[in-house]
């Protein structure tokens, strides 16, 4: 047998050797597992009597293996199975799937992550402290480390590690061991691995820093990013062995070193944490419970020792109720929920909720491994379900009322803004559930654009259970003598939900409802009226659209997040949260400066228009009061009114007979008419079989009407046959809902089109260009009801003038051509002044006294800006309380403190506080005083020669953006005005088939309505 000799020189080389080397090409073979024997194979059906039926352990287990079994307790997947899913009663053994054990492939990747989240990253959070210490955050060069002592006495290995760094390859020789690991030595010269333990590839941290706050501004993409590093570098001279050999490698090690960095601020926080709880600041600033602070305290050290779940503390975990919102919302706006005060008279909060069905994820065979972000905004799963299940078990058939107890808008008008919006139809697929897996997101957000909380929604439409869920979560983490501005699509919906079937019971009396104002076109004048921010009390000008801006913001992330893992897609939301908080953070004090400023602007146009009603405040208010009384109440019942709809519906009869006479006798004289065109004369005799029929009907049903009336009726009936002013109020009636509603759907349809226009490519501009034509097309059709109903008003005022009009009628207003497809709030388009209020009341002011409404309008806005006033002081205390309360915590942390590198992070996070103050401060300048506001946390001179560090162009800049925003901008930033509403790029939507054809349905059924149009 041939024996391969080796030289002596080379035995004893080999022999003393120290250590091991393994290159990063190196195959090391590996022992193979052993294979299953009989006995530890898997039982795939639990028959009734106790048997266990298995299959020969080398086959694989079947895709859709199912077995019988009873119902686990205590699982989450199984407990989702209704009786409506299993077809099996709850006593019987339910059919559930038995999933298939994971690949090996599968199980490597989970052993993996499991390692780089228990064994890796916590141990490099210190090593990591003290690199951005010694190089002064990645400033200097990093210093050449000296060998690290061994201590554990193991036998150490060689391992050649390639290093990718901007601008060159290199190689690089460590020895490892159980106390020497690579990763800690890695990150010891500025590099992070690519693998946990045996890493074949590390990276420059300051490319991965680069990278990571790159994929923070754009689309994640690491195939990109990878490729073009390779080509650069190749063009430098450097080649990497292999087929791709950075993409896998360079995307690990990006991953995982975003990992570490928010491990990292999730580390400093939890020692500020535990400083902030076992610190008295004052009797006024921190009341914090001390069983709540012993729970924190407990909680920050665990997380230390084992990777953060996808849940949060309770505060209801705690004896006593809360005394201040939780740390969780005093960290997620400072504005709304970092003061030690709330306002007495005022909601506590206002918050906002929608949801964006462009946020999707397909449906995927495997979810890849779990990996939470330390500091999440998703609302647990759990939560959900809990909530979904709720909602299906206590929600029966509706049944038939005017009202609901509690509620001061009918039903009839609810059914109303149900039908109009997507969103309240949670029947409705608005994402199939056959492609995605994840089907939309809903978040709860502040009024200063801060997410507060995400729910991740798997449903095909938007129901209930979603917005219940956050909202109970938001009332968990608030004292219970707080009270909350709800603002959302379908608020009036949602509050009807609530009182009806007694959702959110504990917290419904301390929740205030009201729609969202760029939404509120879709909603009726009489819901408009109680649920509108700028009709109804305590919202100010709160515009309850900063989920659309939000959504606006992450939709670079769309296309990223339709194909990542689910895991990794939350990860990345997460991870852009956390970003928007800390850009936005730095513009809050912007952010008051232009909302007063904007305040200032539009009492001042109130006050005007309260001065020209030449009436006092209380009258105006009280006038008010009385038109929602009037406008709000529920539709009179037919029994009630039984004469005065017979004689409607036979004055109607009567134009319809009317109607069909006269297009009779055109045909018969087209017929008739020998010099007739054939095609005109085939299409009269066509048509007027079928319109004689029309008309025998119409005289028989008008016969029956009239025959049906009484004495008194047929009186009425040859008065109202015979006035040319109430035939002119009917048909201005009928053109004026006609139009309304033509109006709504344009407006929905045009804001559909305007956020698919914003992401069309090339390709698409022609489709949608075409759309824009549909749209268009039917624009003059709606103008001509305009001018339809106009010329009714104006016969009606003529009528009026000449006393041919019944005793104290009022004629309606004429609708401005003008700015006709705007829908706001205060366009005569949503008031029916005059056209069905009984004749024989005198009109209150309200309704006939133009200086009234105007002043009306004047009031309402006036209250806003003063409501809003009141809520901007708060704000600015609350800002200055939570500035001096993290300044002091900060502080008095460093002096118990002496680790450096945990000592330089709390140095930046001084540094940090020192310049947002100075930030704030000085963008709030401009806002008057009243003398009683608390002081910022840091002294004069620590301010001062920050100011002087920043330089005068960084903070002039800020207040010239305030400055230049009044003029022109002001309206936008309040809220109200829609007119540039389809220039603002809301949450984007596809355009789809769908769409294309109801629009060209659409265009086909104008041209027959035209038609018709005179004949109203």
């Amino acid at each position: 047998m041939f024996r391969p000799r080796i030289r002596k020189e080379k035995r004893q080389r080999l022999s003393s050797s120290p250590a091991k080397e393994v290159s990063d090409y190196t195959f090391i073979p590996v022992s193979s597992p052993k294979r299953p024997s009989a006995r530890d194979a898997q039982p795939i059906i639990f028959a009734a009597d106790g048997q266990k039926f298995t299959q020969h352990s080398r086959l694989p287990l079947p895709v859709g293996q199912i077995g019988l079994r009873d119902r686990p307790k205590g699982e989450l997947e199984n407990s989702r199975m209704s009786k409506s899913d299993t077809g099996q009663d709850n006593g019987s053994p339910s059919i559930l799937p038995l999933e298939s054990a994971p690949s090996r492939h599968q199980q490597k990747k989970l052993n993996q992550v499991n390692t780089w989240m228990t064994s890796v990253i916590p141990r490099l959070i210190k090593p990591y402290m003290r690199l951005l210490q010694e190089t002064q955050n990645l400033r200097l060069e990093v210093c050449s480390a000296s060998e690290i002592t061994c201590t554990c006495l193991n036998r150490s290995t060689m391992l050649s590690v390639l290093v990718v760094r901007f601008h060159k390859l290199e190689r690089i020789r460590l020895n490892i061991c159980v106390c020497r690991p690579v990763a800690a030595q890695l990150v010891g010269l500025g590099l992070f691995p690519c693998a946990p333990l045996q890493p074949s590839l590390a990276v420059d941290i300051r490319l991965l820093n680069f990278v990571s706050r790159l994929f923070l501004k754009i689309s994640p993409n690491n195939t990109a990013i990878s490729n073009t590093l390779d080509e650069f570098l190749q063009a430098q001279g450097y080649q990497m062995k292999g087929e791709d050999p950075l993409r896998r490698r360079f995307g690990s090690a990006l991953q995982w070193f975003n990992s570490l960095l928010h491990a990292t601020t999730q580390f400093v926080d939890s020692i500020v944490a535990v400083t902030r709880d076992s610190l008295n600041v004052s009797d006024d600033t921190l009341d914090v419970q001390s069983n709540e602070s012993a729970s924190e305290s407990h909680s920050s050290e665990e997380d230390e020792s084992e990777p953060r779940k996808r849940t949060r503390p309770d505060p209801d975990s705690a004896s006593l109720p809360l005394t201040r919102p939780s740390e969780y919302l005093r960290a997620r706006c400072p504005l709304c929920f970092g003061g030690s005060s709330t306002m007495s008279k005022e909601l506590s909060a206002i918050v906002c909720l929608d949801a964006c069905f462009t946020q999707k994820h397909n449906k995927q065979k495997y979810r890849d491994p779990p990996r939470e972000h330390p500091k999440t905004v998703f609302i647990p799963e759990d939560d959900v379900v809990i909530w979904e299940a709720f909602v299906a078990e206590v929600r029966p058939p509706r049944p038939a009322k005017d009202f609901e107890d509690g509620l001061k808008v009918p039903n009839a008008i609810l059914d109303e803004c149900e039908r109009s919006f997507t969103a309240a139809d949670g029947s409705r697929e608005k994402a199939s559930t056959q492609f995605f897996d994840s089907t939309a997101l809903m978040g709860l957000l502040c009024r200063h654009d801060r997410v507060l909380w995400l729910v991740n929604m798997t449903t095909p439409g938007e129901r209930q259970h979603y917005a219940l869920a956050l909202l109970d979560m938001l009332f968990k983490h608030i004292p219970l003598f707080w009270t909350v501005g709800v603002l959302y699509d379908v608020a009036c919906t949602l509050d009807r939900s609530c009182v009806k079937w007694g959702f959110l019971a504990d917290y419904l009396d301390r929740i205030s409802f009201a729609i969202s104002v760029f939404h509120a076109y879709g909603h009726g004048w009489a819901c408009q009226c109680v649920y509108h921010p700028r009709k109804c009390k305590g919202f100010g000008l709160s515009d309850g659209e900063g989920c659309e801006r939000f959504w606006h913001s992450i939709s670079k992330l769309i296309a990223y997040l339709r194909v990542c893992g689910h895991h990794t897609r939350l990860y990345t939301l997460d991870s852009q949260v956390q970003h928007l908080d800390n850009e936005g953070l730095m513009g809050l004090g912007k952010w008051i400066a232009r909302k007063w400023h904007s305040a200032e602007v539009k009492r001042a146009e109130g006050d005007r228009d309260v001065k020209e009603s030449e009436e006092s405040p209380d009258f105006l208010r009280q006038q008010w009061a009385a038109q929602v009384a009037a406008q709000t109440k529920p539709p009179p019942r037919q029994s009630k009114n039984a004469g005065k709809k017979a004689v409607e519906e036979a004055v109607r009869l009567q134009k319809v007979r009317d109607s069909l006479t006269e297009r009779i006798a055109k045909l018969e004289d087209v017929i008739c008419d020998v010099d007739a065109d054939p095609v005109d004369y085939a299409g009269a005799e066509d048509r007027l079989p079928g319109l004689k029929q029309q008309l025998d009907s119409c005289k028989s049903k008008l016969s029956r009407a009239e025959r049906a009336l009484g004495v008194q009726n047929q009186l009425h009936y040859r008065h109202l046959a015979n006035s040319a002013y109430i035939n002119h109020r009917i048909n201005a009636r009928a053109l004026k809902i006609r139009l309304r509603e033509r109006l709504c759907a344009r407006k929905f349809e045009r804001t559909r089109i305007e956020r698919a226009a914003r992401r069309q490519q090339y390709n698409e501009r022609k489709i949608q260009g075409q759309t824009e034509d549909s749209v268009k097309r039917r624009d003059p059709g709606i103008q001509k009801l305009a001018r339809s109903y106009n010329k009714h008003v104006s016969d009606m005022r003529e009528l009026i003038r000449l006393h041919r009009a019944p005793r104290h009628a009022v004629a309606p207003q004429p609708i401005p051509t003008k700015g006709l497809f705007n829908l706001d709030i205060d366009d005569v388009i949503w008031e029916d002044v005059g056209l069905d209020e009984d004749d024989e009341e005198v009109p209150p002011p309200w309704m006939c006294d133009d200086k009234v409404k105007k002043g009306i309008r004047g009031i309402l806005i006036r209250d806003r800006c003063d409501e809003d006033f009141r809520r901007l002081r708060h704000e600015l205390c609350s800002m200055r309380e939570w500035m001096a309360e993290e300044w002091k915590v900060v502080t008095e942390t460093i002096e118990l403190l002496e680790e450096n590198g945990l000592l330089h992070q709390l140095h930046e996070r001084r540094e940090h506080l020192l310049r947002l103050c100075v930030i704030w401060s000085h963008a709030l300048h401009s806002i008057p005083s009243d003398g009683r506001l608390p002081a910022w946390g840091p002294s004069k001179d620590e301010l001062t020669a920050v100011e002087r560090e920043l330089g005068a162009e960084i903070l002039d800049e800020g207040e010239s953006d305030v400055n230049e925003l009044v003029p022109e901008e002001l309206e936008w930033v309040a809220g109200e005005t829609d007119e540039d509403e389809d220039e603002f790029d809301f949450d984007e939507d596809e355009l789809d088939v769908g769409l294309l054809e109801h629009m060209s349905a659409m265009a086909v059924v104008d041209t027959e309505d035209s038609e018709l149009d005179d004949f109203v």
